[in-house]
């Protein structure tokens, strides 16, 4: 199997199987954004289950709900799924409404350019953490805008 650059921070098992349910997510979350920077060509769920020894459907979960969260992005190619770093994020501005910031940036990557909007809202240990986040492709921004306008009328 392919090796694939560690962060210098990795958890030994124990301690974070001693974690609260709050801190593994978070630091589970943070340690896959930290793995993907680290691998931007792309890494399989089983080539992090044999570098880290962290089991599959753990590793599924939360690289999907990064996916789901435009955090990353998924390759599929036939049974094989390969996530990816967004890529390089320019941010443009930042809105808030209440408790949720929204965060809209630009993005390029392999893939092309795209926009992509981020809602923030705090998480279980209450930090400021993605919720939910959309990547659209720069060439329908304009049809979009102009369907956005006529919902807003």
């Amino acid at each position: 199997m392919i090796q694939i650059n560690l962060p210098k921070e990795l958890l030994p098992k124990e301690t974070l199987k001693s974690l609260p349910a709050k801190e593994k997510e978070e630091y589970l979350s943070n340690l896959l954004k930290k793995l993907l920077e680290l691998n931007p060509a792309g890494i399989t769920t089983s080539q992090i289950r044999e570098a880290t020894g962290l089991t599959y459907s753990t590793l599924w979960h939360h690289l999907e709900m990064l996916n789901s969260t435009a955090q990353c992005y998924k390759i599929s190619r036939g049974n094989l799924d390969i996530y990816c770093p967004t890529g390089i994020i320019s941010h443009l501005n930042e809105y808030e409404k209440g408790d949720v910031k929204y965060s809209i940036g630009t993005i390029k990557n392999s893939e092309g350019s795209f926009v992509c909007i981020h809602e923030k809202r705090k998480n279980r240990a209450g930090n400021l953490a993605v919720s939910s986040g959309i990547v659209i492709p720069t060439e329908l921004i304009d049809e979009i805008i102009k369907i956005l306008h006529s919902v807003k009328e």
